[in-house]
């Protein structure tokens, strides 16, 4: 049977409109798709626990909720630790606002002084941006609560999508292999192998990054005698996360908190201790904890987060990077999509070329 190959336009087109269809979709189910693609990486960070557990003979649905149970306590704990910093800032925000209000007065007085810009027009832009942005006590408390109770529903439904797909693995598999031809059932199981050794691996080695940078943070913010140290350093190293973009966002933050706590000087100090911290993960810590699982360029990374806060706001932008892991597992075993493999991957080594001796006559 001969095929028929459509011509570049047709190709073309139905590419772009498969595109829209997938992002489109993406959007309209967020509701459903964010909190099963946040289940499906924490149930293949669990499945090691959980496999441990079903060789030493404890049933599958048993192991699954002891294995949910353990992440669970852990995620409690580092929650209760954020608590008590999160209650001190809430209750001391009406004093912070005005405190903040008092520190950009003072910086503006500074900058009329040495630049010669008038203080009464910034002065009124500055005003209403820090009550744009802080808003008031009692909107602020409002809003917070509305986020707490929804990312408690949020976080339920993760735990609950974690623990189905732990019990019910060997049925999604069978349904993969049974929806595929015979032909191409090596080539679906090898890249149901990588992805889950490459998001293992990725998302195992994020958390122990987040967790040392985290005490690093602290550790700096605690001898520099910056108030809320623990809740800065722990919100810095979560950022952290988001590649390129998450750590100028804990800097803004970061030096926002301390300005209003403290004086211009420590919130300067604590801008640079947060660049310093992340130039050394970024440079040492990042490549040895992570390693090279994950081959993507920077330029589709950027891209892939920026995307990701365009459908799926903050939770997109930590979601990006293993999408685009798993889209590139993908492209790499089908033949059609390989060059989209390849513009996803990085820069291929070149060849050493070997050095010709010269022979001595």
């Amino acid at each position: 049977m001969n095929e028929y190959k459509l011509p570049f336009n047709a190709r073309l087109a139905f590419t772009l409109l498969s595109l829209v269809l997938v992002i489109y979709i993406g959007h309209y189910c967020a509701g459903i798709l964010i909190p099963l693609v946040f289940a499906f990486l924490v149930a293949i960070m669990l499945l090691p626990l959980a496999h441990t557990m079903e060789q030493l003979r404890v049933p599958r649905g048993l192991a699954a909720f002891i294995a949910v149970l353990i992440f669970v306590i852990l995620l409690v704990s580092v929650v209760l630790l954020l608590t008590r910093q999160m209650g001190a800032f809430v209750s001391d925000f009406p004093h912070l606002q005005q405190q903040l209000l008092h520190s950009l007065d003072s910086l503006q007085i500074w900058i009329n002084a040495n630049f010669k810009i008038n203080t009464h027009k910034q002065m009124d832009y500055l005003e209403q941006m820090a009550m744009g942005t802080l808003g008031s006590a009692t909107s602020f408390l409002s809003q917070t609560l509305g986020a707490v109770s929804s990312m408690v529903i949020f976080i339920i439904f993760v735990l609950l999508y974690s623990f189905f797909l732990l019990l019910y693995r060997s049925l999604l598999i069978a349904f993969l292999v049974r929806l595929f031809q015979e032909k191409h059932r090596e080539e679906l199981l090898d890249v149901i192998r990588q992805t889950r050794i490459i998001i293992k691996s990725y998302v195992s080695g994020l958390m122990i990054e987040m967790i040392v940078v985290a005490v690093v943070n602290c550790s700096i913010f605690w001898l520099l005698g910056i108030k809320y140290a623990t809740l800065l350093g722990i919100m810095a190293a979560i950022f952290n996360l988001i590649p390129y973009l998450g750590i100028f966002t804990a800097i803004i933050v970061s030096m926002v908190v301390t300005m209003t706590t403290g004086t211009l000087g420590a919130s300067v100090q604590v801008g640079i201790a947060l660049l310093v911290v992340h130039f050394l993960d970024s440079n040492i810590l990042l490549p040895r904890i992570v390693g090279a699982k994950v081959k993507i360029n920077a330029l589709v990374t950027i891209i892939g987060v920026v995307t990701g806060n365009l459908l799926w706001g903050i939770p997109g932008m930590f979601l990006a990077i293993p999408i685009i892991a798993i889209m590139k597992i993908v492209f790499e075993h089908i033949e059609v999509m390989q060059p989209w493999a390849i513009l996803l991957g990085e820069l291929p080594e070149r060849p050493k070329k070997k050095r010709l001796k010269r022979l001595k006559l």
